[in-house]
C-alpha cells in the first residue's frame, strides 16, 4: 500500500475504492487508444516519473500494448532514459514517441495523437513543463488526466491555473475528461500532505471567485518517497515497485468504468 498511514483497515474498504485488474484490462482492451495525460503547467512536479511508472505498470502487470509520447522539448528526460536504456540492452515493455512542440517537424498533439491511437491499448502522453497549447490539445483528446506534485506550495502554484485551463479545453472532449490530482514524493511520517491540501484550498479561494477546488485522489493513493523511484533512472523498476501505482490508475478508472457501464 501506498500511504501506509491511511492505509485501509481491510481489503474490503481497499477493494472498495479501486476496479479489479480483471475488469480494467477487459475495458481497456475493448477501447483501444485510451489516453492518459500526465501533465500540469509547472516544470519538475514528477510528471516522467509518473509517465514511466504508469506505463510500466499497465504493460507488466496488465499486459496492455502501451505508447508514451514525450513532449518535453526542455528536458527530454524519458527520451533520453529509453535511448540509454536501450543502450544498453535492457527490454522496455513500452514504445516512446518523440512529439517536438518546435521547429520544422512539430505538429499540433492532437494530430499525432489520432494518428497513434489506434496502434496501442493505452497512450500516456507526459506533458512538457510550461507548454500551453500542447496541454489544450492534450485536455481536448485525453479521457483520464494526472497532475503529480510534491506536497509543496513550490510545486502546488500552478494547480489552480492548470484546472481552468483544463476545464475549459475539456469542453470540446467528446469522451469526457476525469482530472485528478494527487502527491508524489510523500514523507508518510510526517502531515505535510494533508497540510498542503488545506493551504491550497484555502488560499486558492480567498484569491479567486472563480476558484475549482482541485480534484484530488484519496489519501489512500498517494505515493511514497521510495528509493527505487530515485534509482529509476539508472534501472528500470521492478513489477514489484509498481504496486501503488496500480492501486492509482485502477481507483481513478473506477469511476470512468462505472460511468461507462452505466450509460
Amino acid at each position: 500500500m501506498s500511504n501506509w498511514r491511511h492505509k485501509p483497515r481491510t481489503d474490503r474498504e481497499l477493494n472498495q475504492l479501486v476496479a479489479p485488474v480483471n475488469q480494467v484490462i477487459r475495458w481497456l482492451k475493448t477501447r483501444r487508444g485510451f489516453i492518459i495525460g500526465v501533465g500540469i503547467l509547472k516544470g519538475g512536479t514528477g510528471k516522467s516519473t509518473t509517465s514511466l511508472y504508469l506505463a510500466l505498470y499497465c504493460a507488466l502487470v496488465l499486459n496492455l500494448d502501451v505508447a508514451i509520447v514525450d513532449t518535453d522539448d526542455n528536458s527530454q528526460s524519458l527520451s533520453r532514459w529509453y535511448a540509454m536504456h536501450l543502450a544498453m540492452g535492457d527490454k522496455i515493455p513500452f514504445t516512446l514517441i518523440e512529439h517536438p512542440t518546435k521547429g520544422k517537424d512539430a505538429i499540433p498533439l492532437k494530430k499525432r495523437l489520432k494518428s497513434i491511437r489506434g496502434q496501442y491499448d493505452v497512450v500516456i502522453v507526459d506533458l512538457g513543463g510550461g507548454d500551453k497549447e500542447t496541454f489544450i490539445d492534450l485536455c481536448e483528446k485525453a479521457r483520464l488526466l494526472f497532475m503529480p506534485s510534491a506536497p509543496s506550495g513550490w510545486e502546488t502554484d500552478r494547480i489552480q491555473a492548470t484546472l481552468q485551463t483544463a476545464a475549459s479545453a475539456a469542453r470540446i472532449n467528446l469522451d469526457g475528461l476525469d482530472v485528478y490530482n494527487f502527491f508524489v514524493k510523500c514523507d508518510f511520517g510526517s502531515t505535510l500532505a494533508e497540510e498542503e491540501r488545506e493551504a491550497m484550498a484555502l488560499d486558492l479561494s480567498e484569491e479567486d471567485e472563480d476558484f475549482i477546488q482541485p480534484p484530488f485522489l484519496h489519501p489512500y493513493f498517494d505515493i511514497s518517497k521510495a528509493p527505487h523511484h530515485i534509482r529509476s533512472w539508472n534501472a528500470i523498476p521492478k513489477r514489484g515497485d509498481l504496486e501503488e501505482w496500480g492501486l492509482l490508475i485502477r481507483h481513478a478508472m473506477k469511476g470512468i468504468i462505472e460511468e461507462d457501464e452505466a450509460a
